[in-house]
C-alpha cells in the first residue's frame, strides 16, 4: 500500500469546496494534490483509509477541477470535522487535542498559525480538564466523563461547544493553574477542588454540569482558595508549634547535658580541695614531706587541666547550639513572619539558658583554678626550703 499521510489529505481538503453532503469540488492546484488522488484511486485499501474518491473516473490534471466524495478518514490518520463543535466530539478530544485534524470551517489544520479564538479557548479548557481529572475519583475516557465521590456521587460528562467557551475562561483557567502549580499540599488542594465540584455542579442536570463549572470557574477557584487558606492557617500553625516545641525540648536537653557530662569532675572539686588541705604537711627539707606535697600539688593541677579540657569541649558544644538556635530563629522570621511573635520567646529563653550555662562553666573553671592557686600558695608556705633547690638537687 502506498504511503499517503494526513498532511497529504489536508492539502486535498484545503483545495476542496465542500457541499455539506459528503462531497465537493476539488481544484487540482499542483502535482502533489494530483499525485495523492491518483494514488488513492489506484489502491482500494487507501480508499478505505482515506475515504476520498472521484465521482467520475478522470485523470486529475493540474489546473482542473474534479468532483469528489469525502468522508471522515480513519482515526489512525486524523480527524476531519465540519466545524470546531464536531472536532470537540472526536474520540479523545475531551481530554487532549487530537494529534492531527482539519476543520472545514474555518479551514484550519493543527499546526497552522493564527488559530481561531475558539480553538485557543479550547486548548485552555483542556488544561482545566486536566486539573479536574486529577481531582476526580474516577475518569471514564470512553464515556467522556469525570466521577467525583464523597458523601454523594456526582458524574460530570465532558460535553461542550464553542458557545460554552467564554472570553473569561482564559483568565480564570490561569487562576486555577496558579493554584495547582505549587506542588505543596497537592493532595489537599485536589480534595478541595473535588468538594467544590460536587457542591457547585451536583445540583444541576447531568449534561449541564460541565458547562456550569466552566461558566462558574471563578467560583470554583474561590472555593478552593478559601478552603486552602483555612487548611494552611490551621495546619501550618499547629505544625510550626509542634516543630518548635520539639526543637525546644531537644535544645534544653542538649544544653543541660553540657553540665551533666562533666558533673563527675565538678564533684571532684570539693574532694580535691579537701585532699589537698589534709595532705599538705610542713616540709623543712627535701625529705618525704616535700615530695608528698609536690605529688599532691601536681595532682591538683592535673585535675584542673583535665577539668579545663572538659569545660572547653562543653563551651564549644554551647557555641554550636547557640548558632543552631540563631539559625532556627532566622528561619522562623523569614518563613513564618506572621506567627513569629508567638514563638520568639522560646528562642530567647534558650539563649538565656545557654548564657547561664556559660557562666556556670566560667565559675567552675574559676573555682578550680582558685583552688589550685591556693594549693600552690599553701605548698609554698609549708615548704621552708626553696622547692627549686630540692628539684635541682635531684
Amino acid at each position: 500500500m502506498s504511503d499517503v499521510g494526513f498532511a497529504d489529505l489536508v492539502e486535498v481538503y484545503r483545495h476542496t469546496s465542500f457541499d455539506g453532503a459528503g462531497g465537493g469540488v476539488l481544484t487540482i492546484a499542483d502535482e502533489n494534490v494530483a499525485k495523492t488522488i491518483r494514488t488513492i484511486e489506484a489502491d482500494e485499501d487507501l480508499y478505505d483509509l482515506t475515504q476520498i474518491s472521484l465521482v467520475n473516473p478522470v485523470d486529475p490534471a493540474v489546473g482542473t477541477s474534479v468532483s469528489i466524495n469525502v468522508a471522515a478518514p480513519s482515526h489512525r490518520l486524523g480527524v476531519l470535522a465540519q466545524d470546531l463543535d464536531r472536532l470537540f466530539l472526536a474520540p479523545g478530544a475531551a481530554f487532549a487535542e487530537p494529534a492531527a485534524y482539519y476543520v472545514i470551517d474555518p479551514g484550519f489544520a493543527r499546526g497552522d498559525e493564527s488559530p481561531p479564538g475558539d480553538l485557543v479557548r479550547y486548548r485552555v479548557l483542556l488544561g482545566v480538564i486536566g486539573v479536574l481529572r486529577d481531582a476526580a475519583t474516577y475518569v471514564g475516557e470512553l464515556q467522556r466523563e469525570l466521577v467525583f465521590i464523597s458523601d454523594e456521587k456526582v458524574e460530570v460528562p465532558i460535553v461542550f461547544t464553542t458557545a460554552d467557551l467564554p472570553e473569561s475562561l482564559i483568565q480564570q483557567a490561569e487562576r486555577l493553574r496558579r493554584i495547582f502549580d505549587d506542588a505543596l499540599h497537592a493532595d489537599e488542594k485536589t480534595g478541595l477542588l473535588a468538594a467544590a465540584v460536587i457542591e457547585i455542579a451536583g445540583g444541576h442536570r447531568r449534561n449541564a454540569r460541565f458547562t456550569h463549572l466552566v461558566t462558574n470557574l471563578d467560583r470554583v477557584c474561590d472555593e478552593v482558595e478559601r478552603g486552602y487558606r483555612l487548611f494552611v492557617s490551621s495546619f501550618s500553625y499547629s505544625k510550626i508549634r509542634k516543630e518548635i516545641e520539639t526543637a525546644r525540648l531537644d535544645y534544653i536537653g542538649k544544653i543541660h547535658k553540657t553540665i551533666v557530662d562533666i558533673q563527675g569532675q565538678l564533684l571532684g572539686i570539693p574532694v580535691a580541695t579537701i585532699v589537698v588541705a589534709s595532705q599538705l604537711k610542713r616540709s623543712k627539707d627535701c625529705g618525704v614531706e616535700f615530695w608528698t606535697n609536690s605529688a599532691v600539688l601536681l595532682g591538683a593541677w592535673i585535675f584542673v587541666g583535665l577539668l579545663w579540657l572538659a569545660v572547653r569541649n562543653q563551651w564549644h558544644t554551647l557555641a554550636t547550639l547557640d548558632r543552631e538556635i540563631v539559625s532556627q530563629r532566622e528561619r522562623l522570621a523569614n518563613e513564618y513572619a506572621a506567627v513569629r511573635a508567638d514563638f520568639i520567646d522560646i528562642f530567647d529563653d534558650l539563649k538565656k539558658r545557654i548564657g547561664w550555662h556559660r557562666k556556670a562553666l566560667v565559675a567552675v573553671s574559676a573555682v578550680a583554678l582558685a583552688g589550685a592557686a591556693l594549693a600552690t600558695l599553701a605548698f609554698l608556705m609549708l615548704t621552708d626550703k626553696g622547692s627549686a633547690i630540692c628539684l635541682m638537687s635531684h
